[in-house]
């Protein structure tokens, strides 16, 4: 039996008030109270696996370091963190590592019939490593990419077609995690890229949503470097692991209008309240977040 929806809710909420407490407050939280929480929420399940599609078997992986930086053209702040690229025969799926991870740990943990004491702790702390919320499948044969956000608790999706970017090969040459690589440009909503591909692995993938080189892409970054992505390793993916969408409630909508609602968002915490955003003025106030999003059109 797969976990019912509604107490898989209930660890969902009950995580989610976790993570998003802000950094410095959440450290006030020993990370054994945090554990207990989690381990209470899971025994009360009647448990087993998160509900899921699966599309298809993983292949390969490519694992980049993301750099974020929230006030743009600022090399402070920065966010640092493993995001994954899952490649299959015809679909991609491209996901913080962490997130990626606890999946697995929660997998194994239920089907090896271990207690939630084993393996609610390295579920934890695969969690506490993603930074992002979002993930993007790629499904090559239907020629459409579905995105996948959240705001606060709401779980938000849309399709679009797969990104087509306009490369020019430029010279260059450099070598990135071991691979000879080439360099190209390109501009992709709002930003001029610099990429590095290299045709030793001839996939033309990458991560987030750039594609189409003769190879795939190392490191890309924009102008001012506020978003950069830089290969750290590529791998077969471990036996058995698979490309799949998670089966959740999903408030479905456009890229157009899911970006307005999370700038909204980070605008003004204080009025999120449903979907929508709705900006309602009675709740404790809480200051803006920094946000400098890569798609800026």
């Amino acid at each position: 039996m797969n976990i019912t929806n509604r107490m898989w809710h209930i660890a969902l909420l009950l995580y989610v008030s976790i993570t998003c407490i802000p950094r410095a407050q959440a450290q006030d939280q020993t990370l054994s109270s945090i554990e207990e929480s989690l381990i209470q929420a899971f025994k009360s399940m009647k448990a087993d696996t998160i509900r899921k599609d699966v599309i298809e078997p993983s292949l390969y992986r490519a694992f980049y370091k993301t750099e974020y930086h929230p006030v743009a053209k600022s090399m402070a702040p920065a966010y640092e963190w493993t995001q994954v690229l899952q490649i299959g025969e015809t679909a991609q799926r491209y996901i913080d590592y962490g997130t990626l991870l606890a999946d697995s740990i929660f997998d194994d943990g239920v089907k090896t019939g271990k207690a939630p004491e084993e393996f609610v702790p390295g579920y934890h702390k695969a969690r506490k490593s993603s930074v992002m919320d979002s993930h993007i499948l790629f499904l090559q044969r239907e020629g459409k990419m579905e995105y996948f956000d959240r705001i606060v608790t709401d779980h938000f999706t849309y399709v679009d077609s797969i990104p087509q970017q306009q490369w020019e090969l430029v010279a260059g040459d450099s070598i990135i995690a071991g691979y000879t690589c080439h360099r190209a440009q390109t501009r992709y909503r709002g930003r001029d890229y610099t990429a590095w591909y290299t045709e030793e692995i001839p996939l033309s993938y990458g991560p987030y949503k750039f594609r189409g080189l003769p190879g795939l892409i190392t490191c890309i970054y924009d102008k001012d470097r506020d978003h950069v992505f830089t290969l750290q390793g590529f791998e077969r993916a471990p036996l058995g692991e698979a490309i799949y969408r998670k089966k959740k409630s999903y408030f479905k909508t456009t890229r157009e209008r899911l970006q307005q609602a999370i700038r909204s968002y980070m605008a003004n915490p204080s009025g999120y309240s449903t979907p929508k955003i709705n900006v309602q003025g009675k709740k404790t106030a809480k200051p803006p977040k920094p946000y400098n999003p890569i798609e800026l059109e």
